[in-house]
């Protein structure tokens, strides 16, 4: 099992966060290569499995339709109809209602999650399970092991798919922030690298909620103030964002140009785990043009 690694704010984050967007490019940043790994639909592709008769199905997994519960995880055949994570069975049933549903088994999905981990753990020292289902990693000084970053990546993917049978996702940048964003496009089975220098070109065109941290309520109070993408979030100042969301501002503006105030802390002694830019689609060696 690798060693675990979480992220803190660093320190002097308060004169990161006033500076302008040029301390963003600082040496020690651009250096960085920070891997977010993102497990496919993971509780479904783990129930598919041993249920291999149901790929190519709608499939939802949190309870019956019957029940008050909320889908856990849904298939993307269950996705085109509008299903999500969070939604109430109830309504995923009047969606889909030739779907079938699955009861959560939650000790499987951690002990696949434990496999996944360990694959992870091949390829960097230092490893953070944000979650049972994604992981950062960071693979600064790893290039003499595995080669480039990119190279690297796209080997772990590999590995993880060929090893468990399940699919992943990884975005690849200098900051955490825009590696999971670049995780989220690649979707689903792709590996999305973000060169450093091009942040800001890269989240311009996405909608605000791409961003980590911005949920419904900010979202509506920035569509209010007329910013709906992350180029408009960038055009505005930081006196401005300040004045309307105090802190939270701050952040916003460091946000919009995909930058983050955070390093790896590995803990002290090994844990086990509890409970666009160029783009390789289906880990071949065509790099797609996303920008």
């Amino acid at each position: 099992m690798p060693k675990l690694a979480t992220f803190r704010a660093k320190r002097d984050s308060s004169a990161t966060e006033s500076s302008t967007s040029s301390t963003f490019s600082s040496t020690s940043t651009s250096s960085t290569s920070i891997l977010h790994v993102d497990m496919d639909a993971f509780f479904v592709s783990v129930e598919l499995l041993d249920r291999p008769e149901l790929r190519g199905k709608p499939v939802i997994v949190g309870g019956q339709p019957d029940e008050r519960g909320v889908v856990s995880a849904a298939s993307y055949e269950a996705r085109k109809y509008g299903i999500q994570s969070a939604m109430p069975l109830r309504t995923a049933a009047r969606l889909c209602p030739h779907a079938v549903f699955l009861e959560c088994r939650h000790h499987l999905y951690s002990e696949w999650s434990d496999r996944v981990a360990a694959i992870l753990g091949k390829y960097s020292p230092i490893v953070e399970m944000a979650s049972v289902d994604e992981a950062y990693m960071d693979l600064t000084g790893t290039e003499r092991l595995f080669g480039p970053p990119f190279a690297a990546a796209h080997a772990l993917l590999r590995e993880i798919t060929a090893t468990t049978g399940l699919p992943c996702s990884a975005g690849l940048a200098r900051t955490r922030l825009v590696a999971k964003v670049a995780s989220d496009q690649a979707k689903p089975r792709g590996l999305l690298w973000v060169p450093a220098g091009i942040e800001e070109t890269f989240l311009a065109p996405l909608s605000v909620r791409r961003i980590p941290g911005i949920g419904k309520v900010t979202e509506a109070a920035l569509q209010a103030a007329g910013i709906e993408t992350v180029r408009q979030l960038a055009a505005a100042t930081q006196e401005t964002l300040e004045q309307n969301f105090g802190r939270w501002g701050t952040a916003l503006y460091r946000k919009a140009r995909g930058g983050d105030t955070y390093e790896f802390l590995e803990d002290a002694e090994p844990k086990s785990i509890s409970h666009r830019p160029q783009r390789l689609d289906r880990y071949t060696h065509d790099p797609l043009r996303r920008i």
